[in-house]
């Protein structure tokens, strides 16, 4: 059988490998993947490993969160209401609730808006500000938006509005307001990489701290905060973003605590789910989060908000019901869509080094997840457009190692306005300048592109074990603490060797499952979309996973010799 891919063994510093075994108490296989995941400080990795609560940083460390805090006490003690306007994705419905739910905790007087990307477009929209004023908001705090929307800050504050922005993109004009953002830090702090969510669970930190300072609370009537890291650690894994500093702390926990939530929402989502014993990443990924995100892709993200803080379980019951019908019906429109683009796809790929499609009235809200599908199937930068009454919503999505947001920020002459990520973003153009864009991304994307691809792809080894060792308890046990995987954080690659294949099997006419056996250890490893004929496997690369039915360890392998 010939290989697939090239393996490449990670060199490992023995001097580190010998500190780490005999000090640190690792064994030989949980120090090489630590070590080849970065770790050279013994008290890096077991704080990794096994992070404490006591972990998370100052939040008053983040720019503005000083300010931002003594706005909202001001705001509290005088009695004063405040607004929330939230992105209609999982991690601005998740942060705006999250925070709405403190300040209402703590007695403050909040209204709350999400508008539907499907019927606004991304982006914090003076067209509600009357809303709000209406209301009687004096204080607005946006949640996973508004990093951009300097001239709405403005008008915000010429109808005597003051604007808190909390938020996680990248900075393109800082608004001339509070802003609060782990993006303002350097990019080696704990704070850089927090999502939406994340930064209004750390807004939610240093206003208890800040609160308590001042007297606030009577008594013992501290409002308790760990609750929220259930929900706030879903967002962060929706939302894809590196699972490093902060969030390693966040979705540690969350993950954790999700097997016993809080509140009704979550418990209700994971038993409609079906969702028993342990929880996997995948099963959130794939089962929960795109619940969440449905609603709001599909114009209602207000559904979402109201079942989150909804405490009767018969009402709660029922907006799932609802939300579980418009992620059918989501999943649905999708299909079709994604079908009607693939010709349009196939011929973009062969002009072009990205995929840029412009088409009348698509959904506003499925333009990011037909975008990243595209990005996936193809392997290179994908852009969805809607055209709508001579301007153009799109939402772009590029694979690891291609900075799309670098691409568009050179054309920012040609757009209306623009935001996002790296890696995944969101624009508005005028139907006037389509074309010279798609011209001039072409020319910018091709200068970004990294060099050309070998004809085999490469996959690093982080360690090699035999299956005794790789079933030892110690090591079974430290796996599970690796949990949750994600962006920058994956499952280690690890070689499996001196075996023998004691069973095959064909799963579903597509899938290779085989049963690894060495004297009385044996281990399950499965091959996804792929059909082996030659039995004659002699080495397993592969990625250890829980299997959340049988509540086994086995391997999801990525190549074998």
């Amino acid at each position: 059988m010939s290989s697939t891919k090239v393996w490449v063994n990670k060199q490992v510093d023995l001097e580190v490998l010998k500190q780490f075994v005999t000090k640190g108490f690792f064994t030989p296989f949980l120090a090489q993947v630590l070590i080849n995941k970065g770790f050279t400080s013994i008290k890096e990795a077991y704080r990794f490993l096994f992070p404490q609560l006591s972990d998370f940083g100052d939040p008053f460390l983040i720019p503005d969160m000083l300010p931002a805090v003594k706005r909202i006490y001001q705001a509290a003690i005088s009695n004063e209401t405040i607004g929330i306007y939230g992105d209609s994705d999982a991690d601005g419905i998740i942060g705006s609730f999250v925070l709405y739910d403190f300040l209402v905790s703590i007695g403050c007087k909040v209204e709350w808006l999400i508008p539907s990307k499907e019927k606004e477009g991304y982006g914090f929209h003076a067209k509600f500000l009357p809303y709000f004023k209406q209301k009687g908001v004096s204080l607005l705090i946006t949640v996973d938006v508004g990093i951009s929307a300097a001239d709405t800050v403005n008008e915000a504050k010429a109808l005597g509005i003051d604007v808190i922005v909390t938020d996680h993109h990248e900075v393109v004009e800082k608004p001339d307001t509070i802003v609060v953002s782990g993006k303002l830090t350097s990019k080696s702090s704990p704070f850089y990489h927090l999502c939406g969510a994340g930064v209004a669970f750390t807004l939610i930190r240093a206003l208890r701290k800040f609160f308590y300072e001042q007297g606030f609370f009577r008594g013992d009537n501290i409002p308790q905060i760990r609750k929220y890291l259930e929900l706030v650690g879903l967002a962060t894994l929706a939302d894809m973003v590196p699972l490093l500093g902060e969030n390693r702390t966040i979705t540690f926990y969350g993950f954790r605590d999700l097997s016993s939530p809080s509140f009704l929402a979550t418990k209700l989502l994971i038993e409609n789910s079906r969702l028993n014993g342990t929880l996997s990443e995948e099963d959130l990924l794939y089962r929960v989060i795109p619940k969440i995100n449905a609603a709001g892709r599909m114009g209602t993200p207000e559904l979402v908000f109201q079942f989150l803080k909804e405490n009767e379980e018969t009402k709660a019951k029922e907006l799932l019901t609802k939300i579980e019908g418009i992620n059918q019906r989501r999943q649905e429109l999708e299909l079709e869509i994604l079908s009607s683009l693939e010709n349009l796809a196939k011929r973009e790929i062969e002009r072009y080094p990205f995929i840029f499609l412009a088409a009348e009235n698509l959904p506003k809200g499925l333009l990011g997840l037909i975008a990243n599908r595209l990005k996936n199937q193809y392997q290179v930068p994908a852009i969805v457009v809607s055209i709508e009454n001579g301007v153009g919503f799109a939402s772009g999505r590029a694979p690891e190692g291609l900075n799309l947001f670098k691409a568009v920020s050179k054309c920012e002459d040609l757009l209306i306005q623009y935001g996002g990520h790296k890696h995944a973003l969101g624009f508005q153009v005028s139907l006037n300048n389509i074309e010279a864009l798609k011209s001039r991304l072409a020319d910018e994307i091709k200068k970004l592109t990294l060099v050309s691809k070998p004809e085999k792809e490469i996959v690093y080894v982080e360690a090699e074990v035999e299956l005794a060792e790789l079933l030892h308890p110690e090591n079974l046990k430290a796996l599970t603490y690796l949990h949750p995987y994600g962006e920058a954080h994956l499952p280690p690659n690890i070689l499996i060797r001196n075996f023998e294949v004691k069973e095959r099997f064909l799963l579903k006419d597509k899938h290779s499952k085989f049963v690894l056996k060495k004297g009385l250890n044996e281990i399950i490893a499965i091959w996804f979309n792929q059909v082996v004929e030659d039995e004659r496997i002699r080495l397993v690369l592969g990625q250890p996973y829980v299997n959340t039915y049988r509540n086994t360890l086995e391997i999801k392998v990525v190549d074998v010799r």
